[in-house]
């Protein structure tokens, strides 16, 4: 009779402490959006949300960050997401306005784009203040530009200079407010070129075919963009003095639309709640952009005043500026 009263109170202390372990884990894990559940089991096969992103980076890369995304929203929301590429950032722009796509994911030069052609599109969430504008140039360079007495974005005057896509937020439009803001335009530059990978730019510098470049910079790390190989090779000549968002989410009318404003609500939420100090959430951030710190809903300082920025530099060059011109 003792052995039968200890072997259940052993079996009673097991089923306890099992329990309790389910309990701890439950409240470990982030909670479901209020749309559906997170089990993938729960995924409504009958809905499918596309959406795609500006193509500033190769495929491969992409495919793996945006894939990661999908996923990552599918399981929080309980709707299936899906990454739609795009062959460039026209074409994502065009996704997105034809219907085809529900959200975008663009920098500021695109966001400007996309919301001027689309009026009734709005502003879902923007990146948390992470980005630097970085202008790198060769190493060659270096004592001469020491002896100009530090003259920042001024010393690509008469110099070749290389910009990301025609179209990028990061590593064109923000490099050209920030010439703007210093009296600096494309023309007082020798010549410049359109770089569509941004990944090719420190190469190109390092190596001479260019005399410097802007690139992106975050402020995990200003040349984290930078393979080891070049890093000798090159220096940085300026940086912008405050640390800037570029990335942002658009969504469509339709999708806000999306069960009374239900569908909308639990994306924005689930975007929000990725947090770079879970592990992770950290991968999906950075497989959206290297170093992000993650995004909030938007404010009285961006996306809106910055659009007013770009379109004033527009009205100044007297049309959409290129180095193609």
């Amino acid at each position: 009779m003792k052995l039968i009263v200890m072997q259940t109170s052993l079996r009673f202390s097991f089923v306890i402490g099992s329990l309790a372990g389910v309990v701890l884990m439950q409240a470990c894990t982030r909670p479901a959006t209020d749309f559906g559940a997170s089990s993938s089991d729960s995924v409504d096969s009958g809905r499918e949300i596309f959406f795609t992103t500006e193509p500033g980076r190769n495929q491969k890369t992409l495919n793996k960050g945006m894939n990661a995304f999908a996923d990552y929203l599918t399981k929080e929301i309980g709707v299936r997401f899906t990454y739609k590429p795009a062959i460039s950032y026209l074409h994502a722009y065009q996704l997105f306005s034809s219907g085809e796509i529900d959200m975008i994911r663009v920098g500021i030069y695109g966001g400007y784009k996309v919301l001027e052609q689309n009026s009734d599109a709005s502003t879902l969430a923007i990146q948390k203040p992470s980005y630097v504008s970085v202008l790198i140039g060769n190493q060659k360079l270096r004592p001469k530009a020491d002896q100009q007495n530090d003259k920042g974005i001024q010393v690509i005057k008469g110099k070749r200079v290389g910009f990301g896509s025609l179209y990028s937020g990061s590593t064109f439009m923000h490099p050209l407010l920030d010439m703007r803001s210093q009296g600096v335009v494309i023309a007082d530059t020798e010549d410049c070129k359109h770089v569509t990978n941004q990944y090719d730019l420190p190469a190109m510098v390092a190596v001479g075919q260019l005399d410097y470049a802007f690139i992106k910079g975050n402020s995990v790390s200003l040349l984290g963009r930078v393979k080891d190989e070049y890093l000798p090779s090159i220096y940085v000549a300026w940086k912008s003095p405050e640390v800037k968002r570029n990335n942002y989410f658009i969504v469509s009318e339709r999708l806000r639309r999306e069960d009374d404003g239900r569908l909308e609500r639990s994306l924005q939420k689930a975007i929000i709640d990725l947090d770079r100090e879970n592990k992770t959430d950290q991968a999906v951030l950075d497989g959206l952009s290297k170093g992000a710190l993650g995004f909030e809903p938007q404010n009285e300082v961006f996306p809106t005043p910055v659009n007013d920025k770009i379109k004033a530099l527009i009205q100044d060059y007297g049309s959409a500026p290129s180095c193609e011109d």
